[in-house]
């Protein structure tokens, strides 16, 4: 009981504080667009759903509710930007959403810990987030992209490197990471939680820290601007390769007492993603719009990185992958990995 009354305090603490002082880019619930027809004239099916981080990774949210995807399937979408996936989570325990555009990590370290979320359409099948380390860190030893993958893994060791959140899949990612060539966090190197891509940029740029890890609009920013170099893909990693990434989640209970609802969600990211990978002609001036922050061709660069999912669909072995990296880290016990296959669904999804 203390830990649900825990879980909960902090789900409703961390969407209060989105709400009120986010300044990321939120997606406006009543956008439209001749893109995404609307199916009928019923009234909308308002619902809540938080937002892992507000990044070009997770443009699928976004796009779903400017170009009409969400409202052609009856949906009226209120979207929170969060700071990360671990924060998002909380609050489907917490009852303040009914989704979360989050990653599948999350659904794992929660059914270890008892709450039953479930996955019901894919963003992405893939870890794509990149290690940038300080350009004079990098010159400091010697780092060069020639160099092989697990010299540039060594040559961390003594950095301090930025992560969204304690549990967040970017702390998951470097402790898999650099667990591979036998380094340790707090003893061969150190984890500092920073928050958004947009604060780790800011903290690389500041010397705050010698590296960070997030995704690849803002590690390019970051070698555009001078101030860093690309360390390591984690897709140079074939367990990350091919590991679930991005997610749209919900609680068991909820899409079993909602069959119709969840089926919208799914089918909107179904057709969103189909969009951006079919007509990225027609997405990119969405996505170009929605994060104005970013330079049209820093977006035109990364998007393709992140492969979003056909159809949204997702599979065994992604999930296997990701079950793999929380085992190797000691987040989940292999017993606990077995159950993966529950976690996640395609049955919602429109046929491809």
């Amino acid at each position: 009981m203390g830990k649900s009354r825990l879980l909960l305090g902090l789900a409703l603490a961390g969407v209060a504080t989105a709400a009120c002082g986010s300044s990321a880019p939120a997606s406006s619930a009543s956008a439209t667009t001749t893109t995404a027809a609307t199916s009928s004239s019923k009234p909308l099916t308002h619902i809540t759903m938080v937002e892992a981080v507000s990044a070009p990774a997770y443009a699928p949210v976004t796009v779903a509710n400017a170009a009409g995807f969400f409202k052609k399937n009856g949906l009226s979408v209120t979207v929170i930007p969060l700071q990360a996936g671990s924060t998002a989570a909380q609050a489907l325990v917490g009852g303040s959403a009914q989704f979360d555009a989050g990653v599948a990590s999350d659904v794992l370290l929660a059914d270890s810990k008892g709450v039953n979320l479930i996955s019901i359409a894919a963003l992405t099948n893939s870890i794509n987030l990149d290690i940038e380390v300080s350009k004079s860190f990098a010159q400091s030893k010697g780092l060069t992209s020639s160099e092989s993958l697990n010299a540039r893994l060594l040559a961390l060791k003594g950095a301090k490197i930025g992560i969204t959140a304690p549990g967040s899949i970017t702390d998951l990612a470097v402790r898999f990471m650099l667990g591979s060539v036998g380094l340790k966090p707090v003893v061969d190197y150190h984890e500092v939680a920073i928050g958004s891509p947009a604060s780790n940029l800011a903290a690389l740029k500041g010397g705050e820290i010698q590296a960070t890890i997030f995704d690849p609009a803002f590690s390019k920013m970051a070698s555009q601007e001078g101030v860093g170099v690309l360390g390591v893909k984690a897709t140079e990693i074939p367990t990350l390769k091919d590991a679930a990434f991005g997610q749209v989640i919900t609680s068991a209970a909820y899409a079993a007492a909602n069959p119709t609802i969840v089926k919208e969600v799914a089918t909107a990211f179904a057709e969103t993603n189909n969009f951006i990978v079919n007509d990225s002609s027609k997405a990119m001036p969405y996505i170009d719009k929605l994060y104005s922050a970013i330079s049209p061709s820093i977006l035109a660069y990364a998007i393709p990185q992140y492969n979003f999912a056909a159809n949204a669909a997702t599979t065994a072995t992604a999930w296997k992958n990701v079950a793999q990296v929380f085992v190797q880290n000691g987040d989940l016990t292999p017993s606990q990995a077995q159950k993966v296959e529950t976690k996640f669904t395609n049955q919602y999804l429109p046929k491809s």
